[in-house]
Parts: C-alpha cells; sequence; structure tokens
C-alpha cells in the first residue's frame, strides 16, 4: 500500500481498551470511508483500586466505553464492538491471554460479519498483555480470512529500563509514518481529549506520530527478546512462561484444530 491510506475502504482496528485506537489510529481512521473499532476487554483491571473512584469495576468500565463513544462520533461513519465470550459476557482486563480461543471465536465472526479491506491493530512489544494478545488474534484472523493488515507501537521498555513510546522494537522494512493535516490532528486532539479518565496515560503521547507496517507474520512470540514480561504487569503479575504458553497452546490449537 506504500506509505498513504488512499486506498482504504473498510478498516478494522483492533485494539485492547478504549483509548488506544485514538492514540495510533486516529489519524488513518479519518482516511478510511468505513471504520469499525473493535475492543478487546473490558479496559478495568482489577488490583489497581479504580472501584474505589468509580463505585466498582463494571462502573468504570462502562465510563470509559462512554468515553469511547463520544470520542469516536467524531468520526460520523465509525462504530465500535466489543469481543464478547459465547454467553455476551466481555473480557477481563490483564485477562485476555487466558481466554484466547474464546477471544479469536469472537473476533472472527466480527470481522467476517464486517468483511474489512485491512485489519490495524497492535504490534507485538512487551507494553502490555493485552495489546501482545490482540497482536496474536489480529495475526490469526488476518491469516485465516486472508485480510490485509498493519501494526502500530505504542509502548515498551528497553534493556535500560527506560519506557519508549510510539516506535516499534525491531525496525523492519515497509514501516511508514502518517503526515496528519492540521484539520486531522485538531479532530484527533478532540478525541483523545474525550478520555478524561485517562488523561495522565494519554499525555504521554504525541498526537502527531502514528505509525505502521504490516502486521509481523511468522515470527515466534515466544522468542521474544526481554525477559520479563511485561512492564505494566504490575499489581498481577502474571509470568512470562504462563503468558508464552497460554500464546503457544492457542497457536497450535489453530495449526491443529480439533473436529
Amino acid at each position: 500500500m506504500g506509505h498513504t491510506t488512499e486506498n482504504f475502504d473498510k478498516v478494522l482496528v483492533f485494539v485492547a481498551h478504549p483509548d488506544d485506537e485514538s492514540i495510533a489510529c486516529a489519524g488513518l481512521m479519518q482516511r478510511a470511508k468505513r471504520p469499525l473499532v473493535v475492543f478487546a476487554v473490558d479496559g478495568a483491571p482489577p488490583h489497581y483500586g479504580f472501584e474505589n473512584r468509580f463505585g466498582s469495576l463494571r462502573s468504570y468500565s462502562d465510563h470509559r466505553f462512554r468515553e469511547a463513544a463520544t470520542a469516536l462520533a467524531a468520526l460520523p461513519l465509525c462504530s465500535f464492538r466489543r469481543l464478547t465470550r459465547q454467553d455476551g459476557t466481555g473480557f477481563v482486563d490483564q485477562h485476555l491471554f487466558l481466554e484466547m480461543p474464546e477471544a479469536f471465536a469472537s473476533l472472527l465472526q466480527i470481522t467476517r460479519e464486517f468483511s474489512p479491506d485491512w485489519i490495524v491493530s497492535h504490534a507485538f512489544e512487551g507494553g502490555h498483555l493485552d495489546h501482545d494478545a490482540c497482536h496474536v488474534l489480529a495475526k490469526q484472523v488476518a491469516v485465516t480470512l486472508n485480510v490485509k493488515s498493519l501494526e502500530f507501537p505504542l509502548y515498551w521498555r528497553t534493556a535500560r529500563g527506560n519506557d519508549c513510546f510510539q516506535r516499534f522494537r525491531e525496525d523492519r522494512q515497509k514501516q511508514f509514518t502518517l503526515e496528519l493535516s492540521g484539520q486531522e490532528l485538531a479532530l484527533k486532539r478532540r478525541m483523545l481529549a474525550e478520555y478524561k479518565s485517562q488523561r495522565g496515560l494519554t499525555s504521554v503521547f504525541q498526537p502527531e506520530i502514528e505509525r505502521f507496517r504490516p502486521l509481523a507474520g511468522g515470527e515466534d512470540c515466544a522468542k521474544a527478546s526481554w525477559s520479563e514480561y511485561p512492564f505494566e504487569n504490575l499489581c498481577k503479575p502474571w509470568t512470562a512462561d504462563l503468558f508464552f504458553e497460554k500464546i503457544a497452546a492457542f497457536q497450535s490449537h489453530c495449526a491443529h484444530p480439533g473436529p
């Protein structure tokens, strides 16, 4: 596709949390003729005390999705959906990797119904459990349905412990950066401003930056170069071994599906 999005029509943006899509893709979505955002988790991780401020984790999650609805309303043709289990319930923040097959089934169904030209999702970078689980799910759906795909960076930590934002861990060919117009940037800032509950987090990102490249394919995620996983995994210390065990089991399931 080169370095433009002129041939975008229907774009499915698959992200973990409300605000990820506006940080990474608000400019791209403005250029798409019909964008659909799919959120993977409820945005309300346990053990962080959000229920103390909002009354309950459910209330906090509902608040975040109201912010998302207002932000995405700035794009008249944009809509959003959420992954759900078969019983209609959503997936819990920082727990998505524990339920990969069911999350995949939901994303696969949504993608088939929407029939996008492109799937855009997180790069695998070791910054957040849910971001990387989304990467694995998006890659599997793109392969299964033969849909073109892109990935974007959000954040990760260097070997020296420095936080790195909006840059890919490893450079690869066909990486490109969108040059946002003044109008596109102004609208993106408006969208980000709607995420008032996340203001302290969204403020660390530069709204003028949107980087993309073809979604990585064929790499074994378990061979990632970092040893502790991930740096935002503070209050529920999942281990790298458990995470990669679940990812490997999901990949094996997709490679050798049962009857």
